[in-house]
């Protein structure tokens, strides 16, 4: 059950669905746009123009990759502001879907299937981003891109494409350190090889070293390091019954997609898939609710931006545990 899989063909995407999921982008942002964009203040503490002054509060201080990018654009992000905005989150969510195929060409190999199933991720975004999401915070699809990225360089196991991935998502947003788990997870079988450790080991010490640095560059900013949020889900759960919007968001978190990977292990389905290290590699998403109980607000949609390409792949991963629709890799190798 733990060998390596016939992976046919290649992963690349002929040019009509490439325009496919260009033009779903490009609808996607312009929902997105409308609805959560176009109404923000652009200088509020937690936006793009206060963060890029390195003056703002921390931790939202601490998400620099996007501030410091507008930074250098800066003659065209006066000039257009949200628009260009708007173009760059086309951009990330094209990329996103691209590589969520290249993703899934992993896990199935060459079916022309995967490139109808790429855009599923989508369906999990626009619950947890337009239809479901009050809020905004500009470093969210870059996130989702720079995890899916991630999960597909361990995956391919190219360490140092993702080192490079791993570090970008630092700058982001340190919420890229859920990677350490994947990457850990998919490796359990020589996680004690000297190699493996020391690897892991490496993108530990960044990510404890990086936030140190951000620390000490930021002690004069105000707020604290990183919010608490414990307290407040106690209270949001004791809530829960008399508030209904609290109760939805929670419910139909990632478009209801979760049902479909609590059947996947409730059932036993997930045994029939081949390379267990697909599946482990996706379960970060248990240390992400264990932490996330005290550094995150459960019932805020747009939280949950790292587990969207896991749940994601899992569900697909349920999808191809029945025979009749025919993604199980085919033919070992060994």
């Amino acid at each position: 059950m733990h060998g390596e899989y016939y992976r046919g063909g290649d992963n690349k995407i002929p040019w009509p669905y490439l325009f496919m999921y260009l033009g779903l982008s490009l609808v996607f942002c312009y929902l997105y746009h409308r609805k959560i964009v176009a109404p923000v203040d652009w200088n509020a503490p937690n936006s793009l123009n206060a963060v890029g002054t390195f003056e703002t509060s921390k931790p939202y201080q601490f998400r620099l990759l996007m501030p410091l990018l507008f930074n250098l654009l800066w003659p065209l992000g006066d000039i257009y502001g949200k628009y260009l905005f708007n173009a760059y989150n086309v951009i990330m969510v094209f990329l996103t879907v691209t590589v969520f195929y290249k993703l899934l060409w992993v896990y199935f190999g060459s079916r022309k299937i995967l490139f109808w199933l790429a855009p599923v991720i989508l369906y999990t975004m626009l619950w947890n981003y337009i239809l479901l999401n009050g809020s905004f915070q500009y470093y969210d699809f870059t996130t989702i891109f720079l995890t899916t990225a991630g999960l597909y360089f361990i995956a391919r196991q190219n360490f140092g494409m993702f080192l490079f991935v791993f570090i970008i998502g630092l700058v982001n947003k340190e919420t890229i350190g859920y990677l350490i788990f994947s990457y850990a997870l998919f490796n359990y079988r020589e996680f004690f090889t000297k190699k493996i450790l020391a690897r892991t080991a490496l993108i530990s010490a960044l990510f404890i070293g990086y936030k140190l640095l951000l620390g000490y560059i930021f002690r004069n900013n105000p707020g604290d390091p990183f919010e608490i949020g414990y307290y407040e889900n106690i209270r949001i759960v004791q809530s829960l019954a008399s508030n209904k919007t609290l109760l939805r968001n929670l419910l139909l978190n990632f478009g209801g997609l979760y049902v479909f990977v609590i059947l996947l292990f409730v059932t036993g389905a997930w045994k029939k898939f081949p390379d267990r290290r697909m599946i482990y590699m996706n379960l970060a998403i248990i240390p992400y609710y264990v932490f996330g109980i005290y550094i995150t607000y459960i019932t805020e949609v747009r939280v949950y931006t790292k587990l969207i390409p896991m749940i994601t792949s899992l569900f697909i991963i349920y999808l191809s545990t029945f025979k009749w629709f025919g993604l199980l890799p085919g033919k070992k190798t060994e």
